[in-house]
């Protein structure tokens, strides 16, 4: 279950945030300058530091035209180099204020050999600090440096970056699949969205009051993927609720319209969600979201014509019970595979210290947990094997709907949980595949995992694996694929959670170098945490372990480290636990065919301040490490 809450039910955030410089570098206000382009009129112009007679003369000429006008300030200009174009570059003897060196610019300019001359100016970045009211008065929290809130995620530094085609970097195109409960037309959200798919299919004979009632449409699967609202007031359904707009907040936090004096600011501003539709009244199936997930990479659904507009990365914030349905790791599987499509889905909100929902819970998902702003663990985030980093998730704004039921007004409101952490992964994902078109899917989770910041010291997470790598840093993980000199690496085992003791258990790694890489030197497996195992083949890519017959400890952790060629050689590193049980635990999967599991997706809001309680309170007590 991905639940969230409405931020009027608590603010955990008390304290005043100063808010970004507008520029990232101050010139000095009686700046002082010493460099002067100059492309001459014919072939005089000096070719090398060398300088043959017709050189000098020239050397000469502009020396002494530089000191009159200078009235004696500059003695001299001296040679710097050659720039592309025909432009030299010339030193003063001295620094000097832009007045004097205008007076030299114009002195130079009257020598008729001379076609050009300028002052080598210096640039600064134009920095990019969105004017969307959220964002200025630090309702936006998360999306500022890690100054005043340590679990700021830095997306104000990624923005500020540029990508090989020097365009700022902002997810720009980049299609991000929001499988959810499908969308409101917001007026800041609406000009980035696709049209997208409803895959909310009819409920089975009897199951409900209507065999439409998840749909909540009149229909069944359909063309559009508007949200009609997923509340219930029908008790024999489900529990009674109030619409969410979930999928709407969702999408509003990857990709709301930035920078129009409106609202907020959308995480890759400059993305584009494709709103799937899957969830509704009670939930949905996962027959539904599998076929989402195919048909949102690309993949041909049969029915359906082929979605033409593919995404690269696939948002899924929702979950339930139970391990990884083998019919979601093979979607998973096949989207990674055919399109190089990620995929994120978010943990749940259940308050475990063990265990995670499906399908974050599945191989080959990036699986995130929530954080405050402070960095510490909130109560209500599930955290446990295979967890893959952790997000900003309380007090996270967002566009949507002021419907109690049916959709009415545009809004905007606050609420917590991983349900909104990981739409701010995705958008890192998104940013990444923007900067490097054919990144990989392990390349992407890679340089998410390596570019994160600790957990707080003392906090429950604190060198916790259970929690994942660490705290999501989106400027960072932009600036080491901006690099691309690292290599990367992702590790996992063909088990992770409930496995019995006394089962051999197989661990993969992938590996590989960006293009800027001097080539890979060496795998290697190690153990971190848990009752020491031999690991076989530990400097390879797959290695085996044999879990203990008896421990008091249920978790195994293991590291699994790329390192590049020497000199100044990289690493890379990525962790997969393994949490034990006394014998095999009984699946609660259907084993059944044709439709799908029966077994509900739930997505429900915390209604009430009582269900809240300690939600947003800081995680305490024995972490697993």
């Amino acid at each position: 279950m991905a639940f969230s809450g409405s931020s009027d039910d608590f603010d955990l955030r008390s304290r005043t945030r100063s808010g970004d410089s507008a520029v990232r570098y101050q010139l000095q206000a009686e700046e002082q300058i010493q460099r002067i382009l100059v492309t001459f009129k014919d072939n005089s112009a000096p070719r090398s530091a060398s300088q043959p007679p017709v050189e000098q003369r020239m050397k000469d000429r502009m020396s002494s035209a530089a000191s009159q006008a200078s009235a004696g300030k500059v003695l001299g200009l001296s040679y710097l180099r050659a720039v592309s174009g025909g432009s030299h570059v010339y030193l003063t003897d001295r620094a000097l204020d832009r007045p004097a060196m205008q007076s030299v610019i114009q002195a130079l300019a009257q020598d008729p050999a001379i076609e050009s001359v300028s002052i080598d100016e210096r640039m600064v970045p134009h920095a990019f600090s969105p004017n969307d009211p959220a964002f200025v008065n630090n309702t936006q929290w998360q999306l500022k440096a890690p100054t005043t809130d340590l679990g700021a995620a830095n997306f104000a530094g990624a923005w500020n970056r540029v990508t090989p085609a020097s365009s700022p970097v902002s997810g720009d195109n980049v299609v991000v699949a929001v499988l959810d409960s499908g969308y409101r037309p917001h007026a800041d959200l609406a000009p980035n969205l696709y049209a997208g798919y409803d895959f909310i299919s009819t409920d089975p004979v009897g199951l409900y009051t209507s065999s439409l009632v998840t749909a909540n449409d009149g229909d069944g699967r359909d063309s559009s993927a508007w949200d009609p609202g997923d509340g219930n007031t029908l008790s024999a359904n489900c529990e009674l609720s109030n619409s969410s707009w979930h999928g709407t907040r969702i999408a509003g936090i990857v990709a709301a319209v930035t920078d129009n004096a409106s609202g907020m600011a959308g995480t890759a501003y400059k993305a584009k969600v494709l709103p799937v539709r899957v969830l509704g009244v009670c939930g949905g199936y996962i027959s539904d979201v599998v076929d989402a997930m195919r048909w949102a990479a690309g993949i041909a659904v049969s029915g359906l014509a082929t979605n033409p507009n593919p995404s690269k990365v696939i948002n899924l914030s929702l979950g339930g019970n139970g391990n990884c349905d083998s019919r979601y790791q093979s979607a998973i599987n096949e989207v990674r595979a055919t399109k190089k499509t990620t995929v994120v889905a978010s943990t749940g909100n259940e308050g475990s210290n063990t265990a995670i929902t499906q399908p974050a819970n599945c191989q080959n998902v990036i699986a995130v947990t929530a954080h405050r702003a402070d960095g510490s663990s909130p109560a209500f985030a599930n955290v446990g094997a295979g967890t893959t980093i952790s997000a900003p998730g309380v007090s996270i704004y967002s566009t949507s709907n002021t419907g109690t039921q049916a959709p009415l007004a545009d809004t905007f409101q606050s609420a917590n949980g991983t349900s909104f952490s990981a739409p701010m992964v995705s958008s890192v994902a998104a940013m990444l595949y923007q900067i490097k078109p054919g990144i990989t899917p392990d390349e992407v989770t890679s340089r998410l995992t390596n570019s994160v910041r600790s957990f707080p010291v003392s906090t429950y997470c604190s060198g916790n694996y259970l929690c994942g790598a660490g705290l999501l840093d989106a400027d960072a993980a932009v600036a080491l694929t901006l690099a691309d000199d690292a290599p990367y690496a992702t590790a996992s085992a063909s088990q992770n959670t409930e496995v019995a003791r006394g089962t051999t258990v197989t661990l993969t790694g992938i590996a590989g170098v960006g293009a800027n890489s001097n080539g890979l030197a060496t795998v290697e497996w190690t153990q971190v945490s848990g009752p020491a195992v031999t690991i076989s083949n530990a400097a390879g890519n797959v290695a085996t372990i044999l879990t203990p017959a008896n421990s008091n400890d249920n978790n195994l952790v293991f590291r699994f480290r790329a390192t590049t060629l020497a000199p100044a050689a990289k690493t890379a590193d990525s962790y997969v636990a393994i949490r034990m049980v006394s014998a095999p635990a009984a699946s609660t999967s259907s084993s059944g065919g044709g439709g799908g599991s029966l077994e509900w997706l739930s997505l429900a809001f915390l209604a009430t301040l009582t269900v809240l309680a300690g939600l947003g309170m800081p995680r305490s007590g024995k972490k697993v490490t």
